[in-house]
């Protein structure tokens, strides 16, 4: 979900304007896949019509699927970071299972990691790690996405020596939190609230139910310390001493773009405040403490006052997904609301050959045709939207029982 973003370490091609009519959205995706127009009207927001759009999703790329696991025509890790676990979701468990295989089989290297070739380091170079050079920056992201699809298939033969792996150089255990930029005791990694709530709720899979809960507190010690939530700012970075950044240098390496959220605009990393909500709905249904629900839940309200993209932008997923976590449990209006304005836009983005179009992925010099790398981001969307549909069509259908679908 690593999107909308700029690194100073490697310069990306302009990327276009959002698309503004039916018509241009058409002439888009017609020239990929010869799709007809994206509908112009936002569907209604059901179980049975999240499952349908999912899995309509998924057979786009498991029509490429061969016996072996791997995808015809794709071979990074990053093409293959969201789809086991969406699989699993998607009932697709021989799909989910041999895709495994191919990622363990490819990409795991002896110290546990997983990169595209080769390499005796303990952080990869990015030339040996993925194209994705924002997964790159968020090192440990696509290894945690495996863990925890090995954990809902029972894969013994990883699990354990990928989480390892990432316990060793990508936990801050001093202060219980996740790093990302450069392994720990590197000199250069920085703490991230995102990064943390992802590694919180891997170990939550992985039986590690204490750490979790208190790399939580974390999160909701960084939420709090947040210094200007009116003026809708919003910091994912902190060090070792637990104070929150908020600026950096001008030629600071990393995504940057991802460490502040400025509610004012457009085209934030809206993914990096879903995060967050979701593994501290989970840790509040695990533990029962209040503390947990209320941070998300302020979470939550700050992305109710941010700019109106955060409703129509696709890379608002994650805000979706703990959305409808947290809806389930408190019943109100506005988080159910959310959920059903991000999944309306995400279900018009939807192109007939299943694929979540209408965003802006890395296009080449003809304006049009991605480049290897927005067609590595288009892959990675896809199959994560379908994941969360399937969450959120659970959830829907939770809440409705309990009464709290509102």
């Amino acid at each position: 979900s690593m999107l909308l973003v700029r690194t100073l370490r490697r310069p990306a091609a302009p990327l276009l304007p959002r698309l503004a009519s039916a018509t241009l959205r058409a002439r888009s995706t017609a020239t990929l896949d010869d799709d007809v127009p994206l509908p112009s009207v936002k569907p209604s927001v059901t179980p049975d019509v999240l499952r349908a759009s999912a899995n309509k999703m998924l057979d786009a790329y498991t029509r490429l699927q061969r016996p072996d696991g791997s995808l015809e025509g794709f071979d990074d890790p990053c093409h293959y970071c969201k789809l086991p676990n969406a699989l699993a979701w998607g009932g697709r468990i021989k799909e989910a299972d041999a895709m495994l295989d191919h990622c363990v089989n490819t990409f795991l290297r002896p110290n546990g990691d997983f990169t595209a070739s080769p390499t005796a380091e303990a952080a990869a170079p990015q030339s040996q790690k993925t194209i994705h050079w924002e997964f790159y920056d968020f090192y440990a992201y696509l290894n945690q996405w495996w863990i925890t699809a090995g954990v809902r298939l029972s894969r013994s033969d990883f699990v354990h020596r990928a989480a390892s792996y990432v316990l060793k150089h990508w936990h801050n255990e001093a202060i219980h939190a996740g790093c990302l930029q450069a392994p720990l005791g590197s000199g250069r990694h920085e703490n991230c609230i995102f990064t943390s709530a992802h590694l919180g709720f891997t170990l939550l899979h992985a039986g590690a139910p204490a750490e979790a809960e208190r790399i939580g507190r974390t999160i909701v010690a960084m939420v709090a310390k947040q210094p200007s939530l009116a003026e809708l700012k919003y910091y994912n970075r902190f060090d070792d001493s637990l104070e929150l950044l908020t600026s950096f240098a001008p030629d600071d390496p990393g995504v940057k773009l991802a460490a502040i959220v400025d509610g004012t605009k457009p085209d934030q990393c809206w993914w990096s405040l879903g995060y967050p909500v979701a593994f501290l709905a989970h840790l509040h249904l695990h533990t029962g403490d209040p503390d947990f629900l209320a941070t998300a839940e302020n979470i939550l309200e700050f992305v109710g006052r941010c700019d109106d993209d955060v409703r129509n932008n696709i890379v608002a997923h994650k805000v979706m997904w703990g959305a409808s976590l947290v809806g389930a449990i408190t019943g109100k209006r506005e988080h159910w609301e959310l959920v059903r304005h991000i999944a309306g836009h995400i279900l018009t983005a939807q192109a007939e050959c299943g694929r979540v179009m209408d965003w802006k992925w890395e296009r080449g010099p003809d304006g049009v045709t991605p480049t290897e790398y927005g067609a590595a981001q288009l892959i990675d969307q896809t199959g994560e939207i379908a994941y969360w549909f399937f969450v959120v069509a659970r959830q829907m259908e939770k809440a409705e029982l309990a009464g709290k679908l509102a």
